[in-house]
């Protein structure tokens, strides 16, 4: 029996002789590199990695996830990271999209073929598509490359993908894409390459197509189950017009290397040149990282690249209507590859030569649309960064893997608590064989399910033993979490609810300290059975008897992991102080609320009771109760003027009693706190009376303190200043302060000169001249007692007729009182009508009087200039006639010599 186990063991390892754990160590870009763990399934960056390549690299691992050698396409490098023997001098190139591929010779576990493909550098030679054998054997076990640059393809684009022919050749075809020929630069043909036990048969399968595709850049993936392959040709010509050829699909035929079934798909939007891609595990989706190709001047500005990530169906009806826009941004080119844990990783670059410090993470590629679940920031490389490529492998190492986790996630990572035991379990098959292993041990187990409780990386391999070949695989990395530390506590808390029963309302989390112990990312869950299936709220639970035990389950919230303790309720029915505190409402707003130190009603909550006791303060009395959302030091109240907060008194972190504290804000005397008052100067010593300013309000409900010294409501006054008096109401005994400001007014002073008129002309004007403390208006009243010009704020009359005026000019900042004075205008009659009617019957010049230019002289003529009359200003005038005779009615001419000085000569008529 021993043997027949033994030998299944061989027959299915080597079915499976090709793992994911080959693909177990990436490295690429300018220094990155990643490691996925075999054990504990964890994804890592790794920081020893010596090539720097703008886009292509390859590596490979063994069965067991040891790394063995990778390579840019022309260096390669040891496990211990020096260059390999002879492993210089490839005719690969960093510059190419896919520069190398790694594969094992079949059933030859030392001896590895490397792949190349150069780039299409116009300044460089052009090395075609070539192959360098290595012997692991050598070199003390670090490898040595004993066969270089066999060429296989003369010219060949920078794309080659690889696939397990069969499970019982274990034959693995190599492809690249070239002419027919492999002479040209214009492409139409695969060119399938098997590398069997016997090596590598130069003779390719060939598969053309009617293409002609010029451009060489882009990615060539055969899916995991061997059926499909894709093919991105960039731009596919040298003149970006052959838009349908830039991506395209094909069935691949695993038997015979055939390609066949050409469709095209045409990548929608401005970013339509198809780059990375990729396959989903159960080959059934095709993931395409296409950019918009900008090569113009500025090609190193980053935001000059955009680029998108694609998903198509490719069981759907229409491939091409099937596409969904899974990520779109500012990004240049990169290439796609999945990952052993079944995750499509994406290359991310700013530019040609300007990486980034992370992957992008497809988490669940099989799903349809974003339910992908796509993470451009998935995983960091730092401090390396990614370029625009990520190393190849055989597709076959991705082909999907069986859950057996089978807890709905569909992760292959299951975590177990300490203690704790699960199944796996793969699909039972009728006539199949199961072989078990862990950490690549067998294990003894041949179910189609195993129990783990410890750590590891646990496979199932299947043989359907269907003659086809047939085989499954599934995978687990277990991990093994301790239990968290959990400790039994005893909680008190006040019985407060009016009845001394020992019934109250607990905060269970309050002993959440003591019962984890204090440790982090630690949660807690109550139950009232000891089975733990009756849970209850923490946060407001009434206990039902005293004392009362409550199940505790401790948990890890980073693990899930979970253990038991106890905690015991106790209500105490001990008691405190109420208090009050006061303030007046005198923080600057009269609203009612004002800030309180809640710490100065501490003494008056403790007295008398023991000491030791911590006082804490709860807007409400069910937060004081279950000892949430306290409030501390300085504290405003929310409900104007008044307000209960509630204080928690604790001895040892048991209540001890809850007292209420009222909050009193106290209004302040409502007052108008400012006022401008006006004293007559001219009124000295009388006095005026200034008052307090209360506001619908009685003066007997206040106190009255004046800086003057009074005390009464109402105070005398006969000087101008400022004048304070403090309100206090006396029941609150709050106060507040009212100002009054007293500004002097007086009557006006008329100035020296008290007038500026301008007479004589056409417009007559009058501007008054005053001086004092007042504000003043101005009126103009005529010889007969008549108002010319009422009162009026300018001190400006205008277009007023010759004569004798009074100028009125009073006060009314305060109305202290109105003076006035006499003033003259000076005109001339343009005619007279010498008829006694009693108007009219003289000429005389007019603002003129004994009190106004009374030393002015008049000179009448006749047209001849003959004087016929000589006046004084204060005569009647003249009557038109000369010796006693009426002088006919005519123009006559007169010369005026004023008092001032001032000369005037005019006409004027005579009308009989």
């Amino acid at each position: 029996m021993k043997k027949t186990i033994l030998f299944v063991i061989f027959c299915v390892i080597s079915i499976s002789s090709f793992s994911q754990a080959e693909a177990s160590n990436w490295y690429f870009g300018y220094g990155a590199g990643i490691n996925f763990n075999q054990i504990n399934g964890e994804v890592s960056a790794l920081n020893d990695g010596q090539l720097f390549t703008n886009e292509g690299s390859a590596a490979i691992s063994d069965s067991f996830g040891n790394l063995l050698f990778y390579t840019d396409g022309i260096t390669i490098w040891n496990k211990n990271h020096g260059v390999m023997t002879n492993g210089s001098g490839l005719n690969g190139d960093p510059s190419s999209t896919q520069s190398a591929i790694i594969v094992p010779k079949p059933n030859t576990p030392d001896i590895y073929y490397v792949f190349t493909v150069d780039d299409h550098n116009p300044d460089e030679p052009h090395y075609g598509f070539n192959y360098s054998e290595v012997d692991m054997t050598l070199s003390g076990g670090l490898g040595s490359v004993t066969t270089k640059n066999v060429n296989l393809i003369q010219d060949c684009s920078e794309k080659l993908s690889a696939v397990v022919k069969d499970c019982e050749t274990k034959s693995i075809w190599v492809l690249a894409f070239a002419s027919e020929s492999g002479l040209l630069e214009e492409y139409n043909t695969f060119h399938a390459f098997e590398v069997s036990d016997l090596g590598i048969n130069t003779t390719a399968v060939k598969s053309t197509f009617p293409l002609a595709i010029n451009d060489y850049r882009g990615n060539l993936k055969i899916s995991p189950d061997g059926k499909k392959m894709a093919c991105a040709n960039a731009s596919a010509d040298r003149f970006f017009n052959n838009v349908s050829d830039r991506l395209l699909l094909f069935n691949f035929d695993s038997a015979t290397g055939q390609v066949s079934n050409l469709d095209r798909i045409v990548v929608s939007g401005s970013s339509n040149f198809p780059y990375g891609i990729e396959f989903s595990p159960n080959s059934e989706l095709l993931y395409v990282h296409a950019s918009n190709d900008y090569n113009g001047a500025n090609r190193n500005v980053p935001s000059n690249h955009t680029s998108v990530l694609l998903q198509y169906e490719l069981l759907a009806g229409n491939v091409q209507s099937s596409e969904v826009v899974i990520d779109s941004r500012s990004l240049y080119r990169g290439g796609l590859q999945l990952g052993p844990n079944g995750k499509i990783y994406r290359a991310l670059s700013a530019t040609y030569d300007l990486g980034l410090s992370n992957l992008g993470v497809i988490n669940n590629p099989n799903a349809v649309g974003i339910a992908c679940d796509y993470e451009h920031y998935g995983l960091s490389v730092s401090p390396n960064l990614s370029s625009q490529g990520l190393p190849p492998f055989i597709q076959s190492f991705f082909n999907e893997k069986v859950d057996i986790i089978n807890n709905g996630t569909g992760s292959s990572t299951l975590d177990l608590c300490d203690g704790y035991k699960y199944t796996l379990s793969a699909p039972d098959i009728a006539g199949a064989t199961y072989i078990w292993t862990v950490n690549k041990t067998p294990l003894s187990n041949i179910a189609h399910d195993i129990e783990v409780s410890s750590t590891g990386n646990y496979e199932v391999f299947i043989d359907l033993n269907d003659g086809n070949c047939g085989v499954l695989e599934g995978q687990a990395f277990v991990s093994l979490n301790p239990n968290p530390e959990a400790y039994n506590d005893t909680l008190l808390q006040c019985d407060e609810d009016g009845t001394t029963d020992g019934l109250t309302i607990f905060n269970l989390n309050k002993s959440h300290n003591n019962l984890t112990g204090g440790i982090l990312d630690r949660s807690l869950k109550f139950y009232t059975d000891s089975a733990r299936t009756i849970e209850v709220n923490g946060n407001n639970f009434p206990n039902t008897s005293n004392p009362q035990t409550i199940y505790v389950e401790v948990i890890d919230d980073t693990s899930g992991c979970s253990s038991f303790s106890e905690l015991t309720l106790q209500a105490s029915v001990t008691d405190a102080n109420n208090t009050e505190l006061v303030h007046c409402d005198d923080d600057g707003t009269e609203d009612g609320f004002h800030s309180f130190n809640l710490n100065d009603a501490n003494i008056n909550i403790v007295n008398g009771l023991p000491t030791g006791l911590n006082v804490t303060y709860f807007e409400t009395y069910d937060d004081a109760l279950i000892e949430s959302n306290n409030i501390t030091g300085i504290y405003t109240n929310t409900k104007p003027y008044s307000q209960t907060i509630f204080a928690r008194v604790e001895n040892a972190n048991n209540c001890y009693g809850i007292s209420d504290v009222l909050l009193t804000v106290n209004p302040l005397p409502n007052i108008e706190t400012e006022s401008l008052e006006y004293y007559c100067l001219n009124d000295f010593p009388n006095t005026v009376s200034i008052d307090a300013g209360l506001i619908n309000d009685s003066p007997n409900n206040y106190n009255f303190s004046w800086s003057n010294g009074d005390t009464s409501y109402e105070t005398g006054i006969n000087t101008v200043g400022t004048f304070t008096v403090t309100v206090t109401d006396k029941t609150y005994g709050c106060s507040k302060t009212r100002t009054v400001t007293v500004a002097a007014s007086n009557i006006a002073t008329f100035n020296a000169p008290a007038f500026n008129v301008t007479d004589a002309v056409q417009n007559n004007t009058i501007t008054v001249l005053v001086s004092g403390e007042g504000t003043y208006q101005y009126s103009l009243i005529d010889s007969n007692n008549l108002t010319i010009k009422p009162f009026q704020d300018s001190n400006l009359f205008e277009n007023i007729y010759p004569g004798i005026y009074q100028v009125a000019v009073k006060d009314v900042k305060n109305d202290c009182g109105i003076v006035n004075e006499n003033v003259s205008v000076i005109g001339f009659p343009k005619y007279f009508t010498p008829n006694n009617d009693g108007m009219n019957d003289t000429w005389q010049i007019l603002g003129v009087s004994n009190q106004f230019q009374a030393e002015s002289k008049v000179y009448i003529y006749n047209r001849f200039g003959k004087l016929l009359k000589e006046i004084t200003a204060t005569e009647k005038g003249w009557d038109g006639t000369l010796n006693g005779q009426v002088l006919p009615s005519d123009d006559y001419w007169f010369s005026v010599k004023l008092e001032d000085g001032r000369v005037y000569k005019n006409h004027f008529s005579l009308i009989n």
